[in-house]
């Protein structure tokens, strides 16, 4: 199955579109002794195992079996206490992921502004390397993160924070509801940003509770407005997409993985890449831009 890509290539080609990146691009991500970055669902299964206080862990495994994964976060923080943070970096950030083949095609892309959801620092290192330095990152926590907008530079924001500073991380749902009260101007950026750009979502599941209520939040006050565009692997279901696209105005691309780490999508992003060229060589001779 390939996705077709002709009302995204447009937009890509007029830098009109803000890629969210999720936990499975970190995934391609493969170390020397052979491990990847958990998703949210491994990383808290494995805390469970992990977790020094071992007595009554009943509530925090049905939490995650109910996909309440903010809760059972909520509730391993507490249990791990001053060992949060290193076990954060441990896992997420002292194994070294290097970069891997989607990171780069996802770069070719050249967007100007990407919203990575990860905490790992993968793609921004690559970016840096590729590119020199030249790259801005933000995290939703500085005070002028509503730049990425305006600014004539490239920019990478992070939206749930990063590792460098992990009392800022937005990982449980007591870090959400009080970053919607602090933060109030990040999410009033990606409010605008949803009216003035089309998202393209690589790699990201459907419970990031923020961003599902911007979502939900624009396609209920501007009805008209085109959609954003949701890249997943298929078999999804029917009856999801359509709540998808009536509740959050997302439109479901559907690819086949191919494997476990989803080899193809990446397939599929170099077939949008090689879109994206054509698209920019009219627009050189047509100066539609």
């Amino acid at each position: 199955m390939s996705i077709d890509w002709s009302e995204v290539v447009p937009d890509l080609a007029r830098r009109r579109v803000i890629l969210v990146i999720g936990s499975g691009i970190s995934r391609h991500s493969q170390n020397e002794n052979g491990l990847r970055p958990p998703t949210w669902r491994d990383f808290l299964n494995q805390a469970v195992i992990d977790c020094p206080e071992k007595g009554d862990l009943d509530s925090i495994k049905q939490a995650i079996a109910q996909y309440d994964y903010l809760h059972a976060c909520e509730w391993l923080k507490k249990r791990f206490d001053s060992r949060w943070t290193k076990y954060l970096r441990d896992t997420f950030s002292n194994p070294g992921f290097p970069a891997a083949e989607i990171h780069q095609q996802i770069l070719n892309l050249d967007c100007r502004i990407v919203f990575t959801l990860n905490f790992d620092d993968i793609y921004e290192r690559h970016a840096d390397s590729v590119h020199m330095g030249s790259f801005i990152v933000k995290n939703y926590y500085e005070e002028d993160v509503e730049e990425v907008l305006r600014g004539a530079g490239r920019y990478i924001v992070k939206v749930h924070g990063n590792l460098k500073s992990t009392k800022n991380l937005i990982f449980t749902q007591k870090d959400y509801s009080e970053a919607r009260i602090k933060n109030s101007s990040f999410y009033q950026m990606f409010d605008a940003a949803l009216m003035t750009h089309t998202f393209l979502f690589l790699g990201c599941g459907m419970s990031d509770p923020d961003v599902n209520l911007l979502l939900e939040n624009q396609n209920f006050r501007y009805q008209e407005q085109g959609p954003h565009f949701f890249v997943t692997s298929h078999g999804i279901g029917a009856d999801r997409k359509l709540s998808l696209r009536e509740n959050r105005n997302l439109k479901v691309l559907e690819y086949d993985p191919f494997d476990e780490i989803h080899s193809g999508l990446v397939a599929e992003l170099k077939a949008l890449n090689a879109f994206v060229e054509t698209e920019k060589f009219d627009l050189t001779k047509s100066l539609n831009w």
